[in-house]
């Protein structure tokens, strides 16, 4: 079977975004060692043909001293062809960026949140705008002069059209800005309220329980990068055969619930800010 992985390698994060769940203390804080890293992909690579590989989620992954290692495994021990991560940029410095490319990271994704100092730190709630842009226009010039091949996008939470941010983000980072890849904006949704049953209806199918592995910084079997408190696990892929999870009755009732589009009250999926519509 084919997969797209997504390896959650660190919860940890040095940015408390407002709009994040990160910062929730039900956010379990947690990041994977290269050995376990090994093991379990190991354990996956043997049932699965890993298509892509993400390797951050809840938290900033640069925080995590192994990453570089994780990627270079990823590239040579597993033969996966793209793999990714996003992060807030403080922590990629241009030292930083070259070990990574070196270790053959394909993609990177920069979360841009304010266009000035004082709008970044009322986001971000520190103090790092002018370090985040440095870095970013450092990525781009390395782009430029050796790394043509990398993949590079901006997130943004920022409150305006896609185009009139773009003209601004090109205001910003001069001609080498047409080298980024591509700009995602979204919609400032997070709750942490999961406690209280929402009122959607889900309107289009979920590929991830079929189509992609979500797996947690502790080497567990997760469900997706939506459960921010890690509410449904299936269990350790360090300890247990990634085929007996992934056939547990517990992941088939998942997807089964997806096919009929039936989902008990106050369940995650039914809850989900991204496939439900009030």
């Amino acid at each position: 079977m084919k997969k797209k992985v997504n390896f959650d390698i660190c919860t940890f994060c040095n940015h408390k975004c407002t709009f994040c769940s990160n910062s929730d203390p039900r956010t379990i804080k947690e990041q994977t060692t290269l050995e376990d890293f090994k093991k379990v992909m190991a354990n996956v690579a043997r049932h699965v043909e890993i298509t892509e590989l993400g390797l951050s989620a809840k938290g900033e992954v640069l925080v995590n001293k192994e990453f570089a290692k994780i990627v270079e495994s990823s590239k040579k021990e597993f033969n996966i062809p793209y793999v990714y991560f996003s992060t807030n940029g403080a922590l990629l410095t241009k030292k930083k960026a070259v070990e990574l490319l070196e270790a053959g990271i394909d993609s990177i994704k920069f979360s841009i949140n304010a266009l000035d100092v004082s709008a970044y730190k009322s986001v971000h709630l520190v103090d790092d705008f002018d370090s985040v842009i440095q870095n970013f226009r450092d990525l781009l010039q390395l782009k430029s002069e050796k790394y043509p091949n990398l993949r590079i996008f901006i997130s943004s939470v920022i409150d305006i059209d896609k185009e009139s941010l773009t003209k601004k983000f090109e205001a910003i980072f001069g001609a080498n800005f047409a080298l980024v890849n591509g700009i995602s904006v979204y919609a400032l949704g997070y709750t942490p309220k999961f406690e209280v049953t929402s009122q959607k209806t889900v309107t289009k199918k979920c590929k991830i329980p079929f189509d992609e592995l979500y797996i947690n910084s502790d080497g567990t079997l997760g469900l997706c990068c939506k459960d921010y408190f890690d509410s449904i696990n299936f269990g350790s892929l360090i300890k247990h055969d990634f085929l007996d999870i992934y056939n547990s009755k517990e992941f088939a009732a998942v997807r089964e619930m997806h096919t009929k589009s039936e989902f008990p009250e106050n369940h995650l999926c039914k809850n989900c800010l991204l496939y439900g519509e009030a």
